[in-house]
């Protein structure tokens, strides 16, 4: 049986790769609560689930030096309009980690779609693009979530993506 696994990884990962590469998966219905808070609902394995996208301002109170100097780069941590964005699933703890990946790259598809929203309505210097986990130490997003989002943010014109600690900075050229 283990033979028949190592021949299948080469074949997942190049379906895989496929579907990250074309991103065709249209994004859900979303809207802005809030200056700095998107919304968007989905239904998981008969769960009606929000999806949520908060920009959190790094020149706010809630972010000292310090938090700036881990997430940012020296040339960013002074320019104005920078934020950390968050996004996560409902309430629950495990029905995601029960989906199937199409569930998964919708979920990404409309968080790229909400940053995009946010790059032209607000022209930001640069955003931190972080998956909120439910519990510490409990891995729910996988490298996949992160080689999406990537993909997505370098196709935004005037803008530089790149992946940075748990997560991926898009700043200005």
């Amino acid at each position: 049986m283990s033979k028949m696994s190592t021949l299948m990884i080469p074949l997942l990962k190049e379906i895989l790769m496929k579907e990250i590469g074309e991103s065709n998966i249209p994004p859900l219905q979303f809207i802005r609560v809030k200056k700095l808070k998107y919304k968007a609902s989905i239904d998981i394995e008969g769960f009606n689930e929000t999806l949520t996208v908060l920009f959190e301002d790094f020149n706010g109170k809630y972010f000292d030096d310090t938090a700036r100097q881990y997430y940012l780069p020296n040339f960013l941590q002074k320019l104005p309009r920078t934020y950390k964005v968050v996004y996560s699933i409902g309430e629950s703890t495990t029905q995601l980690q029960k989906t199937n990946i199409k569930i998964l790259l919708t979920i990404l598809s409309t968080v790229t779609a909400i940053v995009k929203d946010f790059i032209t309505s607000e022209d930001p210097n640069a955003l931190y693009i972080y998956a909120n986990e439910k519990q510490e130490g409990k891995i729910q997003k996988s490298n996949l979530y992160k080689a999406y989002i990537l993909q997505q943010l370098k196709t935004i014109p005037g803008y530089q993506a790149e992946s940075r600690r748990e997560g991926e900075l898009i700043f200005k050229k």
